[in-house]
């Protein structure tokens, strides 16, 4: 017999699927409205160049189909404004990927979870008879997960994606300065560090190609490096925007001011590891208090505390 928690989940759960359907032909409809724009925009993404090859988003394009296209819809739609769109190719670029197939995919990743996770959240508490209260709390932590978890997942790539560019910045610099040295142009010099830098740094190779590819495309070339370090959102690729965007207003020598920028790069690095080596004693002394001295209690004071037992209990 069904108790009333059962059928308050249940109707939960036809109401969460009511909603879906009820959203899916709005989207759908909306969507109607503005074929025109997608096809103009589409038209635009596919005369952009596809020299840049990105990380791949997903497994398989089979089993994200449905997302994509959800998200798709979703993106030209009232539901997602464009500061929320730009938001997310922000967020999506600074961690490496494609902001043309990786946009569609968090939208549609974030509408899909926000749907299911309550959905079996509710289901998992009618099979399991919780309680009303502890039924509520559980449908609201999975609708917080459901759209926390696509932004958590983008955020980590984000950080691992801007660690090798922070860590292969001074290199490629580097390699900028022997390149402007042997009297290569900037366009040139960008390019042929993206090729050399292809094995040792990938995302560095990957940022200075999409540089090349917006100083040959865009008509102002300080718009390019503007946004770069806006991509980026890292302070060292802010600085070589604006030191590449002074050389070429001011026509001073490129490799020098590259040279000192590198100088700088490489300072602060070291700076960076002289930090962590500073820390390090104080992140030692937990593994020290709890696995070193213990033992080393035990080895010393040990044998002591044993002989003392002894000669109160009277053993020999």
């Amino acid at each position: 017999m069904l108790t009333p928690d059962t059928l308050l989940m249940l109707a939960a759960v036809g109401g969460a699927v009511c909603l879906a359907l009820i959203a899916a032909l709005l989207l759908a409809h909306a969507a109607e409205d503005r074929d025109m724009a997608v096809h103009l925009r589409s038209m635009v993404a596919e005369a952009q160049p596809k020299a840049v090859e990105r990380r791949p988003v997903s497994l398989g394009a089979r089993a994200l189909g449905p997302v994509l296209w959800l998200g798709e819809v979703l993106r030209n739609s009232a539901f997602v404004s464009e500061k929320d769109a730009a938001g997310f190719q922000r967020s999506v670029a600074a961690a490496g990927l494609d902001p043309r197939a990786a946009v569609p995919a968090l939208i549609g990743a974030k509408a899909v979870l926000v749907v299911l996770l309550p959905a079996a959240a509710t289901t998992y508490g009618a099979m399991a008879e919780v309680s009303t209260m502890n039924g509520a709390m559980l449908f609201a932590s999975a609708l917080c997960l459901g759209v926390v978890l696509p932004n958590w997942l983008v955020g980590m790539l984000r950080r691992r994606f801007q660690q090798r560019l922070r860590m292969g910045l001074p290199d490629g610099l580097d390699l900028l300065v022997v390149a402007a040295e042997a009297g290569l142009g900037l366009e040139t010099a960008v390019d042929r560090v993206a090729r050399e830098m292809q094995g040792s740094n990938p995302a560095i190779a990957l940022e200075f190609s999409i540089l090349v590819q917006e100083l040959r495309m865009l008509p102002d070339r300080r718009a390019a490096l503007e946004r770069m370090g806006e991509r980026t959102e890292m302070e060292g690729f802010k600085r070589l925007g604006a030191t590449l965007s002074q050389t070429l207003r001011y026509g001073t020598p490129l490799a020098q001011a590259l040279r000192v920028l590198s100088a700088e790069m490489r300072t602060e690095r070291m700076l960076r590891i002289e930090e962590k080596a500073i820390r390090l004693p104080a992140l030692l002394v937990g593994p020290l208090i709890l696995f070193i001295l213990p033992a080393l209690f035990i080895a010393l004071v040990g044998p002591s505390v044993l002989e003392i037992g002894r000669q109160f209990s009277g053993t020999p």
